[in-house]
């Protein structure tokens, strides 16, 4: 499925803290999440502050052709890997803009931070995040891992 009008990346802000927390917060994506407990406020908002702050963590925000936010994903550097993570406003799901945020990201992670080996955690009852990965060339590894291998670019000469 292709989003209705192309996704613009940016790296979050201070400013994306709240949508953030409420995306997290929504009752489909806690049931997805690996830690479906909610999360207060002021929990997330050290969270997020720490994060911003983090070279080893990555957090992309996807914004509509309006400059609205669709979803965020988030890498975590994990032992020559990124760990990847994706939330979807609840409003924006079932529209593909998952699968361009994803691929958008992954993207940009290899060309900013030479990543290529990249990990998803996904619950095996979160059909939804298995065919978007799946789509997006991860496969299904142990557990609840999933693993995207890519070729390094080489670099232009």
């Amino acid at each position: 499925m292709s989003t209705p009008h192309p996704i613009h990346l940016r790296c979050a802000g201070h400013e994306d803290a709240r949508a953030v927390f409420d995306w997290r917060n929504d009752p489909v994506t806690r049931a997805a999440s690996l830690d479906s407990d909610p999360i207060s406020w002021p929990v997330h908002e050290l969270w997020w502050k720490a994060s911003l702050g983090r070279a080893d963590r990555v957090l992309i925000v996807g914004e509509d052709a309006w400059g609205r936010p669709v979803g965020l994903v988030r890498f975590d550097a994990l032992d020559g890997r990124w760990l990847v993570s994706i939330q979807i406003a609840p409003e924006r799901r079932g529209q593909g803009w998952g699968r361009a945020l994803l691929e958008g990201g992954l993207r940009r992670m290899e060309g900013k931070q030479g990543a290529h080996r990249f990990t998803a955690q996904i619950k095996d009852d979160n059909e939804a995040s298995r065919r978007l990965f799946a789509a997006c060339g991860f496969n299904p590894c142990v557990g609840l891992e999933w693993t995207l291998v890519r070729p390094r670019r080489r670099a232009a000469a």
